[in-house]
C-alpha cells in the first residue's frame, strides 16, 4: 500500500511537534533543578573514623582543682579517646555536630541490649579555645577534618579526686567519662566496664546525618603503659 505524500508530510510535522515539545520540557526542567542538581553533586560529605593510636587516641595529662585552703591545680594520667570527622565534599559543611544517639551494652547471650538511662547528647568538639564547650563546628572545609572528643579514662585511684566517681563499686576499675555537651546529673555519661555499641550521627546544616557504629571495650584495668593500655585495658573500633 502506498503512502500518499500528503500523509507522509503529516507524520514528518507530527514527529517534529513532539521532538520540540520535548526539547522545551526538558529545556523547562534543566532551568527549575539545575541550582539543586548541582547543589546535591557538590553538597559536603562527612566521614568518621577512629584510631586507636595517636593523634586519635593517647596518652596525656588531665588538669583538676582540688579544694584545700584555696584552690589548687593538680595534674593526673588520662588517655583521650577522639574521633576524626573529615569532609569528603566540594562543599564547606556548616554548622557541623557529632551526636551520640544510643548506647547498648553487650548481654551475657552475645546480643546487645540499650541502656535506657542513657541519655543522647551531642559529643564535644577538640582543642575548643574558650572555655564553654564547641558543641557546633562553625565549620569543615573540603578535605579537611577536626577531632571531635568521645572520652576519657582516669587512673582510678584518683578518679574520685578528679570528679569522675559515680559509684563506689566501681573504684577499682577504670570508667569512660563521655564528653557529652554536659555531664546529667543521672551520671549517664559514665560507662563502667563492659563492651557497648555507640551509636553516633555526623550532621552539618547543609549536610544530612550519616550514622555510625562504634565497638566500645572496657576491661576495668588501668595500664600506665600506653600500648598496653590500648591492648589489655580497652579497646575502640568503628564497625559500621
Amino acid at each position: 500500500m502506498a503512502i500518499s505524500p500528503d500523509t507522509e508530510q503529516i507524520d514528518i510535522g507530527t514527529l517534529a511537534q513532539w521532538a520540540g515539545a520535548t526539547a522545551t520540557f526538558f529545556a523547562v526542567l534543566v532551568a527549575l533543578f539545575k541550582d539543586e542538581f548541582l547543589r546535591w553533586r557538590r553538597k559536603p560529605k562527612l566521614c568518621l573514623s577512629v584510631s586507636l593510636a595517636p593523634p586519635d587516641c593517647h596518652k596525656t595529662t588531665l588538669t583538676y582543682v582540688v579544694q584545700k585552703t584555696a584552690p589548687t591545680y593538680e595534674t593526673v594520667d588520662c588517655y583521650y579517646l577522639r574521633l576524626w570527622v573529615e569532609n569528603a565534599g566540594k562543599t564547606r559543611a556548616e554548622r557541623v555536630q557529632v551526636f551520640v544517639a544510643k548506647l547498648s551494652r553487650r548481654s551475657a547471650d552475645g546480643s546487645f541490649k540499650n541502656v535506657d538511662q542513657f541519655l543522647p547528647m551531642n559529643l564535644r568538639w577538640s582543642h575548643a579555645g574558650s572555655k564553654a564547650p564547641e558543641i557546633f563546628a562553625e565549620g569543615i572545609s573540603p578535605e579537611m577534618g577536626r577531632h571531635c572528643d568521645l572520652g576519657h579514662v582516669v587512673n582510678p585511684t584518683v578518679r574520685v579526686d578528679v570528679g569522675d566517681d559515680s559509684s563506689a563499686s566501681w573504684l577499682t576499675d577504670t570508667v569512660l567519662v563521655l564528653d557529652l555537651e554536659i555531664q546529667p546529673n543521672t551520671r549517664s555519661h559514665l560507662v563502667p566496664p563492659g563492651v557497648y555499641h555507640l551509636t553516633v550521627r555526623v550532621a552539618a546544616a547543609n549536610c544530612p546525618p550519616r550514622t555510625h557504629v562504634l565497638e566500645l571495650t572496657l576491661t576495668g584495668k588501668w595500664f600506665d603503659d600506653e600500648p598496653q593500655m590500648f591492648t589489655d585495658g580497652l579497646g575502640l573500633k568503628l564497625i559500621s
